[in-house]
């Protein structure tokens, strides 16, 4: 594989001489691509060298991919994640396995996951049909009280009502981002291979409220039927909401997400970025339980 160009979008904290990042694009090079990398101006030059690259490197954590992935969501370009956050649960590689990745690509031995992101729309109140806003989520879209005070927005999906929520708001997740704000308010986490959306109220005023799971075919509108709210696409640049604007989520264009052969899937990303799955203390006879700390003899060196 040879011709276009591999680019590479770095956090702010990530040197842009550091020896891994420096040996990949000697290896892209190697086989017949142009480099390039940014750290603050990502936007410029995806908008100049888009057409011409063939993949796209974040360097940093979930966020750097995010922000890498709403830039070439429309484009069709594939996007490796390297991690260098704290947790990096979306992100496929370690910085010092870059080079060797950037050989599987060129080589043909990674995959392609294909996940659908939202298209986000807004329709302020006497605004007929005119869009006042819109945006690309990856992970999730929420709609949010601009105050302390309780919001009751209208739930649709297609043509049915959902119902309605009196609460600090909602969060619709993709199944990618199903594992980001939408599991820290309590919704499921789901295989991003399940082409599904998830709905999960914050804080409602009920004593019932469970997250819901749709077919991410099935678009949501979202009314405001009192306000003040805001809407968010990936926790970014929030947009105001006042009584009877509607946001309506639509599945959006596919992301390519490379994917090296052998990397932790799902189930094993759930296991050691968040201890799903996993025994709380040492289990008597399980192979490879370590004992729980305070069953371990009192002169053994690591009490």
């Amino acid at each position: 594989m040879s011709g276009g160009a591999v680019g590479v979008i770095l956090h702010p904290r990530v040197s842009p001489r550091a020896p891994q990042l420096l040996a990949a694009l000697a290896r892209a090079e190697a086989h017949g691509w142009r480099t390039w990398w940014t750290q603050d101006r990502a936007a410029e030059v995806i908008e100049r060298e888009g057409d011409g690259t063939r993949l796209l490197v974040t360097i940093g954590g979930d966020g750097t991919l995010l922000y890498g992935a709403r830039l070439v969501a429309r484009r069709g370009i594939p996007l490796l994640g390297v991690n260098q956050g704290q947790l990096g649960f979306l992100t496929d590689v370690e910085l010092s396995a870059l080079p060797r990745a950037i050989d599987a690509f060129a080589g043909g031995e990674t995959t392609l996951a294909r996940p659908a992101v939202l298209e986000v729309r807004v329709v302020h109140d006497g605004e007929g049909e005119r869009v006042g806003w819109s945006a690309l989520a990856i992970n999730e879209v929420a709609i949010k009280a601009a105050s302390v005070n309780l919001i009751r927005l209208r739930v649709r999906a297609g043509p049915e009502l959902v119902g309605d929520f009196d609460a600090d708001g909602v969060v619709v997740a993709t199944s990618l981002g199903s594992t980001a704000y939408s599991l820290s308010a309590g919704g499921p986490p789901v295989d991003p291979r399940v082409p599904a959306i998830v709905l999960t109220a914050l804080n409602p005023h009920a004593l019932m409220s469970r997250s819901i799971v749709l077919p991410d075919t099935q678009g949501l509108a979202i009314t405001v039927a009192r306000g003040p709210a805001f809407v968010s696409a990936d926790s970014q640049a929030p947009h105001e909401l006042g009584d009877e604007d509607r946001v309506a989520i639509s599945r959006g264009p596919e992301l390519l997400l490379v994917q090296l052969t052998g990397s932790p899937g799902f189930f094993g990303r759930l296991r050691s970025k968040m201890r799903f799955g996993l025994v709380l203390k040492g289990t008597p006879g399980l192979v490879g339980a370590a004992p729980h700390p305070l069953e371990r003899p009192i002169d053994d060196p690591e009490v």
